[in-house]
């Protein structure tokens, strides 16, 4: 636990000093540099809505970052995340809207029925993996956009209400949306479930036997594959375990945030939830922290465009410094490339 903290204080450090070489710099353009850089670092922390907006955007990353560090934990470099978030989003709301269910079951049955077809887009990538050998990179990239015209053409010709003006669903039922819980903000039921995903998640990954053969599977493919562990069941299980948290979390976004299903292209909160998993350490215990820390910086980064001449843009530029840091630790962090490089410091010894 003690080295899982140190890690983690570690990655937070890192993000502030990406976040000190970009909006410092971009601060110190403005007339006033103190005001910009204290609405930047203080201003999410000004109210309550501005609070709520970082809790509301951190609730999908949670699901997100969670799916992706339960692959990447396995070993399985599936980015399917994304599909799988926005089609769970079209299913829930097609089960919502299609299902003749009773009030009291809509939200239940719609985030289960989500959860189970959005997992298709991770879970694909992984029996293809198990059975030809296929590379879950490519394929679940791929499948991202199959994801996103499937589900387009679902709203369109389906749950398209015509009198909307634009390709929206119809207005989801009272019942079918989830309650919010503070008042003055949109933070609804989701957070709950996304941070007991997030301890399940932990349980499973460090309290039980086959979180235990996907994390060796991760790390050492050839010895789990001496100890006779069952490498293709693993692989299969942990990206539709994967596929159902990301699918489950759009789900919940649909019927936590909207009124109806209204997007048009992919929400990018699955290519956010891939920086959260890297914050983390793919450790899903730390995906909240993450996930908030995250959000908080888009929330003062907003604030800071708005209220000053900075664009928009320097939150992406600060998310993708954040992930060449990361994964810059993460590869020197590799136990194979430390061997590697160890051995090639001996043989560069004289006398070796």
């Amino acid at each position: 636990m003690r080295n899982i903290l140190v890690s983690f204080a570690t990655t937070v450090l890192l993000l502030l000093v990406v976040v000190g070489l970009v909006v410092v710099p971009v601060a110190f353009t403005q007339s006033q540099p103190r005001a910009a850089l204290a609405m930047f670092a203080f201003g999410p922390l000004g109210d309550l809505r501005h609070l709520g907006n970082i809790v509301e955007a951190a609730t999908p990353l949670m699901f997100c970052g969670l799916s992706i560090s339960l692959m990447f934990r396995a070993g399985m470099f599936n980015l399917g995340a994304e599909g799988s978030f926005f089609l769970g989003g079209v299913a829930a709301t097609f089960a919502v809207l299609e299902f003749p269910l009773p009030p009291w079951a809509m939200a239940t049955v719609a985030i289960a029925f989500g959860a189970v077809v959005g997992s298709v887009v991770c879970l694909l990538p992984g029996a293809l993996r198990a059975r030809f050998g296929a590379s879950e990179l490519v394929s679940s990239l791929m499948l991202n956009y199959a994801a996103q015209f499937l589900g387009l053409y679902v709203v369109n010709y389906v749950l398209r209400d015509p009198n909307a003006g634009a390709m929206m669903s119809y207005h989801l039922p009272a019942a079918a949306r989830l309650p919010h819980l503070i008042a003055g903000t949109r933070v609804h039921l989701g957070l709950p479930i996304a941070l007991a995903a997030c301890l399940l998640g932990g349980v499973y990954l460090f309290g039980t036997r086959w979180g235990y053969e996907a994390r060796v599977v991760g790390a050492n493919p050839g010895f789990a594959r001496h100890l006779g562990l069952p490498i293709l069941r693993v692989m299969v299980t942990v990206q539709a375990l994967g596929g159902l948290a990301a699918a489950a979390g759009g789900a919940i976004e649909v019927q936590g945030m909207y009124m109806r299903f209204t997007w048009q292209q992919l929400t990018g909160l699955g290519w956010t939830g891939l920086v959260v998993a890297l914050l983390a350490g793919n450790n899903p215990l730390l995906v909240p922290l993450a996930a908030l820390a995250l959000s908080y910086l888009q929330v003062g980064g907003d604030l800071l465009s708005r209220n000053f001449e900075v664009p928009s843009e320097v939150v992406g530029i600060v998310q993708a410094l954040v992930i060449l840091f990361a994964t810059a630790t993460a590869i020197t962090q590799n136990p194979r490339l430390r061997r590697l490089l160890g051995a090639r410091q001996v043989e560069a010894e004289p006398g070796a």
